[in-house]
């Protein structure tokens, strides 16, 4: 009988990706009509709130249905409503964003309200159509990759999608790691790897040093919200100040006209790509006080470079900081390798080669090469173990810590970590006959609330009663190979488990057996200190 078969899937701001490994090659499975092997990550919904269309279909409605229509949702999965990151998502994206219960974000479609997660479920399921459809038989193990830099929320949000779907998710892997793993790094001398991931709306920058078969990463870093989309955006402000200043009107007051512009910057960006310039016309755009007019303009790929410039900065601006951390210069990297779609602009390119002084790697397609590595790590999983097995020694993307005394945080598990790591803390009652503790958790860069995001907050409860600071609850905090959190306590006077919950801000009521870890034993259960 033959085995079923695990699935990697890339799932992207832009485009999703699966591959599964066959004969032990890696390939990726052609989806929609069978020629193309990206699903656009767009979800349309007709007037009732019902998803109709995913991928190219659905993308095209974005012209005509925009506020029906749903991409790029990979940018706000996990986020929490009140984050500024999502200011910014409201004023870009067509459709309407909301706030949902628990400080989460909620995808408002007339009278149904979906969860990033929900959205994403439905682009996975689609892919999982495709898988069936090319394999003959239904798939329904993945490893699933996430950005380096995802935090805990992020990662478990992306984890639900996956359950959502109706996956058993073997493994999150990060984005950097499974495209090193598809070039065969590991499996030849010690080397030292740059991974720079640009994708549509994130970017990663990790270092891995591999040998004998270790994928060792020594730091990682990137920004959620800073990608290919970015560039799109600049090209947008690009074209409205163009309008406003030939035609004398303020495009903010005309929805369908930004919309219209706002749908061409993609391919904009694309045709600069491939060509030194590109002319757009676009007919009957401008509205006019008797009928429209069209409008057109020149651009050239050096204006365009200029307009994206500070994004592709940005990029650096974080190698830079990745590197330090690994404690290397750029000079000390053995081999590049380019991940994402945006990593095709003509400039992202340039610059690499111009920073690391070399060539980056070739041979596996930018947008596909993530998706083939998730599928060389889920066979890997799917074999007895073998000697030439890839192990992954992933890295915690940022610190975690508890808040103590004004804007200071106890750091607990430091950025960088390699995985799984665990770590314990003391805690103890701040006054008499304290029957519950509440702690909040952090996770950044460094050991300040202002500089760093709240995650959650945890409650220790069912507290013995005792005298102010006697109470002694050790607390351990394990972050696992996916880079998800987990929590215990045992009080260590009668070395007994404790009632945890953990709340982790920007999941729904969708995730609750996600967020919720609860232990209750009974009182005659000991627990070893």
């Amino acid at each position: 009988m033959t085995p079923e078969p695990v699935l990697g899937i890339d799932l992207g701001t832009t485009t999703t990706i699966v591959s599964v490994v066959r004969d032990g090659v890696p390939e990726v499975i052609p989806v929609e009509d069978g020629t193309r092997l990206l699903i656009p990550s767009v979800v349309h919904f007709d007037e009732s709130g019902v998803p109709v269309l995913i991928g190219t279909e659905a993308k095209k409605q974005r012209i005509f249905h925009p506020a029906r229509t749903v991409s790029s949702i990979k940018r706000i999965i996990g986020r929490t409503f009140s984050h500024p990151d999502t200011e910014v998502a409201i004023l870009r994206f067509p459709f309407k964003i909301a706030e949902g219960n628990n400080d989460s974000i909620v995808v408002s479609l007339g009278e149904k309200n979906y969860s990033p997660q929900e959205v994403s479920s439905f682009v996975i399921k689609k892919a999982m159509e495709y898988a069936a459809r090319h394999l003959g038989v239904a798939a329904t193990r993945a490893v699933i990759t996430v950005p380096a830099n995802f935090n805990e929320a992020q990662r478990r949000a992306t984890q639900n999608a996956g359950k959502l779907a109706g996956l058993d998710v073997l493994r999150i892997v990060n984005e950097p790691t499974a495209a090193a793993l598809a070039y065969g790094f590991g499996s030849t001398a010690n080397e030292k790897v740059a991974v720079y991931d640009l994708g549509g709306g994130t970017f990663d920058m990790t270092i891995l040093e591999t040998r004998n078969h270790v994928l060792d990463v020594l730091s990682t870093g990137g920004n959620s919200f800073l990608g290919g989309d970015d560039m799109d955006n600049a090209v947008l402000e690009y074209l409205v100040y163009d309008v406003e200043k030939k035609f004398g009107i303020r495009v903010m007051d005309h929805p369908a006209l930004l919309n219209t512009l706002a749908t061409q910057t993609e391919q904009i960006k694309i045709a600069l790509t491939e060509r030194d310039r590109v002319k757009v016309i676009l007919r009957n755009l401008i509205p006019g006080q008797k009928t429209a007019v069209d409008y057109s303009i020149d651009l050239s790929r050096d204006r365009f470079d200029q307009l994206i410039a500070p994004v592709v900065q940005k990029t650096f601006e974080i190698c830079d900081r990745t590197l330090e951390e690994a404690h290397l210069k750029a000079k000390d990297i053995n081999a590049v390798i380019l991940v994402g779609g945006a990593t095709k602009v003509p400039l992202v390119e340039r610059e690499v080669i111009r920073y690391f002084g070399k060539e980056p790697c070739a041979g596996i397609k930018t947008e596909t090469v993530v998706s083939m590595g998730a599928a060389i790590l889920a066979n890997s999983f799917d074999q007895t173990y073998h000697d030439d097995s890839p192990v992954l020694l992933d890295v915690t993307p940022l610190a975690l810590g508890v808040g103590t005394v004004g804007d200071h945080i106890e750091v607990i598990i430091d950025k960088n970590e390699t995985l799984p790591v665990e770590r314990t803390n003391i805690f103890t009652n701040a006054v008499d006959n304290q029957e519950s503790v509440k702690v909040r958790i952090y996770q950044g860069e460094g050991n300040k609330k202002s500089e760093s995001l709240l995650m959650g907050e945890m409650t220790l409860s069912q507290l013995r009663k005792l005298p102010r600071g006697m109470l002694r609850i050790e607390v351990r905090f394990e972050l696992d190979t996916n880079g998800v959190l987990h929590v215990n306590a045992v009080d260590k006077e009668t070395n007994r488990r404790q009632h945890i919950e953990l709340n982790i801000l920007g999941l729904g009521m969708e995730d609750q057996e996600l967020r919720m870890i609860i232990e209750e034993l009974g009182a005659d259960e000991p627990q070893a200190g």
